[in-house]
């Protein structure tokens, strides 16, 4: 992930010396991200354990993976969220709103995403299967607070589009210390790799503000996309229970 001008500036503004470069910022959070790599380490195990019976279970064909490439945000993705946060905080006050706020500070303690892994799954109903497994976990719930899922797959949708389940899970004797899973189909998957090239990488580069670059049926043609492929794994969820029907 390439840094914009506006996060360069941050950082040669706002961290301390002499980290305050863009040759050497990455210095200043590595070894404050150490905890939540460690964190996501060991979470990633227990979810690969509490979830091997299930993958024997459907052996015959593909269940879900666990994507443990980008297990932490990158320095640069930390900066560009502390920045966006700071500079949205006086239009969302005028709306009426409360402003989630980050600083170099709290960032770690306040921000649920730095450690994260995602689990993409075949069908709508093995998200299911998946939630209601990491829900009721006790091996997770050994040293995490395990709560509801944020949304539903079948009922929640991003803004901007892409469908999922997503858990915010706390360390019980690190409070502040967060993880966060999110499970989703391939097919939502795929869209939302597309929409971090086509619309938020444009964003996350652009000082435009999100009406200059893009129009507003541009945004609705993505959304829609997304809406589409929620059908497409409906479909296929339909045919796979037809199929099964079919055999018995």
């Amino acid at each position: 992930m390439a840094l914009s001008r506006e996060d360069i500036w941050f950082i040669e503004k706002h961290l301390p010396a002499p980290f305050n470069s863009v040759g050497r910022y990455e210095e200043f959070f590595g070894p404050k991200l150490q905890m939540h790599e460690a964190l996501c380490s060991t979470t990633i195990a227990t979810v690969k354990e509490i979830l091997s019976s299930l993958i024997i279970e459907h052996a015959n064909r593909f269940f879900c993976r666990i994507d443990d490439t980008h297990t932490c945000k990158t320095p640069a993705s930390i900066v560009e969220k502390i920045r966006r946060s700071q500079e949205g905080a006086e239009k969302k006050k005028e709306k009426g709103e409360t402003p989630e706020i980050y600083d170099l500070d709290n960032f770690l303690s306040t921000m649920t995403d730095v450690a994260r892994f995602r689990i993409v799954c075949n069908f709508v109903s093995d998200v299911e299967r998946v939630t209601k497994v990491i829900e009721e976990s006790e091996e997770l719930k050994t040293y995490l607070k395990v709560g509801k899922p944020k949304n539903s797959i079948n009922l929640h949708r991003r803004i901007s589009g892409e469908r999922s389940v997503k858990f915010i899970l706390e360390h019980k004797a690190r409070p502040g210390l967060f993880i966060e899973i999110q499970i989703m189909t391939q097919l939502q998957e795929a869209w939302d790799k597309k929409d971090h090239y086509l619309v938020y990488e444009k964003r996350r580069g652009s000082p435009k503000t999100e009406e200059e670059l893009f129009c507003n049926y541009l945004d609705s043609k993505m959304s829609a996309m997304a809406e589409l492929l929620y059908v497409a794994d409906n479909y296929f969820e339909q045919l796979r229970k037809e199929e099964k029907e079919g055999d018995e």
